[in-house]
């Protein structure tokens, strides 16, 4: 940053105050030296992801001094430092996040480098995954909408995250309910190498403009016009006008990041164009001219903020690394509100009940309970309520907590997940499991890891409702089972009941986690005479991680799950004819896993069979089966033998599907070989 550049747009006239404008310089300068510091930590290897902020510094801290901090929401993405710096965030806390070290406040060490979060700031731990934080920040201004508040919820990226899908499914839901959304894209014309015009034909304030919301396309790099727009927005926004877009054009200065050349792909003519729209230069050579700042006083304040950053990183760089006993903390809630034995039910008077009634009860009484607990999905408001009928009435009884959504799994995932950050309970339905990989970045990188990536700072305690399984001649595209997948991604429950009580008693236990759950229901299971049991009251939770045994015995150890449990008892009825005691172990869930009750059976039986409807290469019956070989190998007299569904998809034609899945044949030819030795 060599000399001042007079901005050739400029004009002398004064729209911004002289001290807005200080201010303004005041925290571009932290900003610069911070990135300049950061560079010499790259260098010294000492930081393992650095995007630097120049060229964006301006648009970025002034947002912040035009919203409120500590008020309004932020939503960052990965090239932030300039908004951190607006709120007030410690350099040190910054340096501290950058370098990893123990004592960091945005995540100590587990989340990447450029990556903020202060609940006191209302800074939102964010990911590194280019576009998700869009709807997530449009299911916080939901929530801030049904607290009646007037806070705006900020939410920035680049240009390129704006080709995903997730950004249009945002500007769609938010210019759909009004929701106080402020979108800010910082185009700097790249998405590393790639330039704009291979991401659109079109401009993104003109797409936005097509969902019905003021869009702006506004200088970045000049804070006149963004001054003289957006406050009345603003203003706007928070008496309930809805979302707005702003499009702020400006320059990447630096490379993409610190494993990025952009020499390679940008010419030495466009890099010196560029340099002429430095933020800081300009804002400088706009004070100079004006008389707010002398050439020495300029200097002085330079090394002023210089050695006030230097000092920071400092300190933060004599910090030691994250310390690795705390390592697994902030996974789940430390809460034990859940934990322990169940209690027995005590059930209500009449006749049993299915178990698409008892998941229905249960969500009522948990609504009526919990007047943060909200709902939505594909077709579940009444009058159809879900293509099931387990939602039937609720919409009713709880008119604007229980809504249709848009035909947009990752919508429904990714609002769910604001709204949860946000204080409320989100309760939703993903029609089937076959469909609901749209929101798998929303699934797998944003619910599951924000308590642990903000070092239990945040909590999103979303339920998503899937109904999966085959035995329906759903075919192909309406069979799937999914507990596999949820099952090896931290930081999620995943369960899976087989009966009306289980059903009721588990969703209770959802309604009330603090901690994301994956609640499976089987939809062969839904109004299956043999899943239905007597109804527990409102007073019965089921905590997680605790299976039950569905038939006692001596001989063979079965350890199932959803369908299968009802095939495992059937076969068990069989094998007693036979001389056979099979003991029969449910689940239940499937994380937390009740293993100590699976050993105690296998020690006492020495045989093992394991059965499910999920396909057999990788299901979960594999790490059942492992965890009893590390665990019971001296009690085995046999192989552990498994029994699932052929790795196959489900065809549609009704003998086919039959052959694929498991049966009541293939479980006693599976017993019969665990019982050979």
């Amino acid at each position: 940053m060599a000399t001042s550049v007079r901005n050739p747009e400029a004009a002398d006239k004064i729209v911004v105050p002289h001290p807005v404008t200080l201010e303004l310089y005041r925290k571009m300068l932290t900003v610069f030296y911070i990135e300049e510091r950061m560079k010499a930590f790259v260098r010294h290897g000492k930081c393992s992801f650095h995007a630097s902020t120049r060229g964006h510094e301006k648009i970025q801290t002034g947002m912040t001094m035009l919203l409120k901090p500590g008020h309004d929401w932020f939503f960052t993405y990965y090239r932030s430092k300039g908004v951190a710096v607006g709120l007030g965030m410690p350099v040190k806390d910054i340096f501290m996040g950058m370098l990893s070290r123990e004592g960091d406040p945005n995540s100590n060490g587990r989340n990447m480098p450029e990556q903020w979060s202060s609940r006191k700031l209302r800074l939102v731990a964010q990911t590194a995954v280019t576009g998700t934080q869009y709807l997530n920040a449009v299911g916080m201004a939901r929530a801030v909408k049904m607290d009646g508040g007037d806070e705006i919820v900020h939410v920035s990226s680049g240009e390129g995250a704006t080709s995903e899908g997730e950004f249009f499914e945002a500007l769609n839901w938010a210019a759909r309910e009004k929701l106080p959304v402020l979108f800010t894209v910082q185009n700097n014309g790249y998405a590393i190498s790639v330039p704009q015009s291979s991401q659109t034909g079109s401009e993104v304030h003109r797409i936005a403009r097509a969902f019905g919301m003021p869009a702006f396309q506004l200088d970045g790099t000049w804070f006149e016009q963004v001054y003289e727009t957006l406050p009345p927005v603003i203003e706007a926004m928070r008496r309930g006008s809805g979302p707005a877009l702003v499009e702020a054009k400006v320059v990447r200065l630096d490379p993409h990041s610190s494993s990025d050349d952009q020499r390679k792909y940008r010419g030495e003519t466009e890099l010196q164009t560029i340099a002429g729209r430095d933020p800081i230069l300009q804002t400088e050579s706009y004070l100079l001219r004006h008389g707010v700042l002398t050439d020495d006083q300029v200097a002085s304040l330079r090394a002023e903020i210089k050695a006030e950053v230097d000092r920071a990183a400092e300190e933060a760089d004599q910090a030691p690394a994250p310390d690795e006993s705390s390592l697994m903390a902030h996974i789940y809630s430390s809460d034990s509100e859940l934990a322990g034995d169940a209690k027995p039910p005590t059930y209500l008077a009449g006749e049993p009940v299915t178990m698409i009634d008892a998941i229905n009860h249960g969500l009522r009484e948990e609504m009526e309970r919990n007047p943060k607990i909200v709902m939505w999905g594909e077709d579940i408001a009444d009058p159809k309520g879900g293509v099931f009928g387990v939602t039937r009435g609720l919409s009713t009884a709880f008119p604007g907590r229980v809504s249709n959504s848009p035909l947009a799994e990752a919508s429904i995932a990714g609002v769910a997940a604001g709204m949860a950050i946000g204080g409320y309970k989100p309760i939703v339905e993903m029609q089937f499991g076959d469909y609901l990989w749209p929101a798998a970045l929303q699934l797998r990188d944003e619910i599951p890891t924000v308590r642990w990536r903000s070092q239990g700072e945040w909590e999103c305690p979303v339920v998503v409702r899937v109904a999966v399984g085959g035995y329906i001649k759903g075919g192909p595209w309406h069979s799937a089972n999914v507990e596999t997948f949820f099952a090896h991604i931290p930081g999620w429950y995943v369960v899976y009941p087989s009966c009306a009580e289980d059903a009721k008693g588990l969703m209770k236990a959802a309604a009330r986690s603090k901690d994301p759950v994956m609640f499976l229901e089987h939809k062969g299971l839904y109004r299956r005479v043999h899943a239905k049991t007597p109804e527990p009251d409102a007073n019965y939770i089921l905590p997680f991680g605790r299976g039950a045994i569905r038939r006692e015995g001596k001989d063979l150890t079965v350890v199932t799950w959803g369908s299968t449990v009802y095939m495992a008892l059937d076969m068990a009825r069989q094998l007693e004819k036979e001389g056979v005691s099979a003991e029969v172990i449910d689940l239940r869930s499937i994380v937390p896993l009740d293993e100590e009750l699976i050993y105690r059976s296998v020690r006492k039986t020495s045989h093992v069979l394991i059965a499910h409807e999920d396909t057999l290469t990788a299901g979960f019956g594999a790490e059942v089966a492992a965890r009893i070989a590390e665990n019971c190998i001296g009690s085995l007299d046999g192989p552990v033998a498994r029994v699932a569904a052929k790795d196959s998809f489900v065809p549609s034609a009704p003998n086919l599907e039959l052959a694929v899945l498991p049966s009541v044949a293939d479980l006693l030819r599976g017993a019969r070989k665990a019982l050979t030795f």
